[in-house]
């Protein structure tokens, strides 16, 4: 009897909370012209970046510096905004080291586990296929993080607001669906599911299992 592959736990409710207050203190900030309110979006950031360190030691310390990060920022509201672009620019660099030989790309991690939740296995030769679309998220990821921290650099947080919390995911949407369909055309004889059930697919993979 083949095992079933272990299914990974989904990402914690109280995490895409975070994800979602992170924007909304911003639009605060402008909205009540409270600069300070943008510190405590840094102690929001840090709790959606402990899901890629199992260790409580490391995340008590992620957490140490977010709040410590958090008290500067009440003198210095425009480094709230750095954070995300930060980010995507750190996630382009990761998912580009992955590329080199003897790594598994990044998109091919996740393509291994969306397709052990569903007890299937990724088409034969599609190893080329997963490798270019590393590099693409890595070009897109690290276009979006490069125009918001211009926009951070310039403190233009209506700006940023806009470009982070509608552009970016927009796009990342857009590469998303893009790449779903060209891969329908790339594997007509595989089965594939729809936009929905591919977002909630990724969504439920936890980094830190990703990051192996």
């Amino acid at each position: 009897m083949t095992a079933q592959p272990a299914r990974q736990p989904n990402i914690p409710p109280w995490r895409l909370v975070a994800l979602a207050l992170y924007p909304v203190l911003i639009y605060l900030s402008l909205h009540f012209q409270q600069p300070a309110l943008r510190s405590a979006c840094l102690p929001l950031l840090a709790l959606l970046l402990l899901g890629l360190f199992p260790s409580w030691p490391a995340r008590a310390l992620v957490m140490t510096i977010a709040l410590a990060l958090a008290a500067v920022a009440l003198f210095l509201p425009g480094l709230a905004l750095w954070p995300p672009g930060l980010i995507f620019v750190g996630l382009a660099v990761w998912f580009a080291t992955t590329l080199r030989p003897g790594q598994t790309p990044v998109i091919e991690r996740f393509a291994v586990l969306v397709h052990a939740r569903n007890g299937t296995v990724a088409p034969s030769g599609a190893t080329g296929w997963l490798w270019h679309w590393t590099l693409a998220w890595a070009v897109v990821l690290a276009t979006i993080g490069a125009i918001a921290l211009y926009l951070a650099w310039y403190d233009l947080s209506a700006a940023w607001l806009a470009w982070v919390v509608i552009a970016a995911p927009a796009i990342m949407l857009a590469t998303l669906w893009s790449e779903l369909l060209l891969r329908r055309r790339r594997f007509p004889d595989e089965t594939h599911p729809g936009l929905f059930r591919f977002l909630i697919d990724v969504v439920r993979i936890q980094p830190r299992h990703v990051a192996r």
